[in-house]
């Protein structure tokens, strides 16, 4: 499946990406692991030691919160979202 992936503009300038790109992948996880084969930067940012999406990391497909099974139709749209938190 072919999926387009957008990340917030704070996460984009983070780490020195676009804001859209295109990943395969049937699951999240593949998708992701997909995006860190070209941008290995992301995966510190989006995962944890242990592999899982970070608690302050949202990821949605089509608009609906996803975890690393859920599963990407083909021409979805993945938002990365990374928690903002100050005072």
């Amino acid at each position: 499946m072919t999926a387009t992936v957008r990340f917030s503009q704070m996460l984009a300038d983070l780490v020195g990406t676009d804001l859209t790109t295109s990943v395969s992948g049937a699951t999240v996880g593949e998708a992701l692991g997909d995006l860190f084969s070209g941008r290995p930067i992301l995966r510190g940012h989006l995962l944890d030691e242990t592999g899982e999406i970070r608690p302050h990391v949202a990821v949605f497909v089509n608009g609906t919160q996803a975890r690393l099974d859920t599963s990407v139709p083909d021409d979805a749209t993945l938002y990365v979202l990374h928690a903002v938190s100050g005072g």
